[in-house]
């Protein structure tokens, strides 16, 4: 499975609010890439692009619980590095939830 068919995998979950299915989607994900780094092979797949994809996804979407289980659990795990790399996009992220919420507010406001 190349990083494409991870991400759009993670954003049929996050349409679907399956925040269980993306969580163990996820976790045997890192499991196989956790084996393969015991047998000292190239890294199979760009997590901080997968990441980066997947959580403003899920922000622009709306999906607080996956959003905040990326950041949560998923962000702690990755290097130093990656984490600078990435810390940038929260501010936008929650930029996105909010904008998600006010609208959602707004549709169940407005009369159909």
């Amino acid at each position: 499975m190349n990083d494409r068919q991870i991400i759009d995998e993670c954003k049929s979950l996050i349409k679907l609010q399956d925040l269980l299915g993306l969580q163990t989607f996820f976790t045997e994900l890192m499991e196989e890439e956790s084996f393969i780094d015991s047998i000292e092979l190239p890294k199979k797949h760009d997590w901080p692009y997968i990441f980066h994809r997947v959580y403003l996804h899920a922000c622009l979407k709306g999906h607080q619980e996956a959003a905040s289980w990326l950041e949560h659990t998923i962000y702690p795990s990755m290097d130093p590095i990656q984490k600078i790399a990435l810390r940038q996009i929260f501010p936008y992220g929650y930029h996105l939830l909010r904008q998600a919420v006010n609208l959602e507010k707004v549709r169940q406001q407005t009369p159909s």
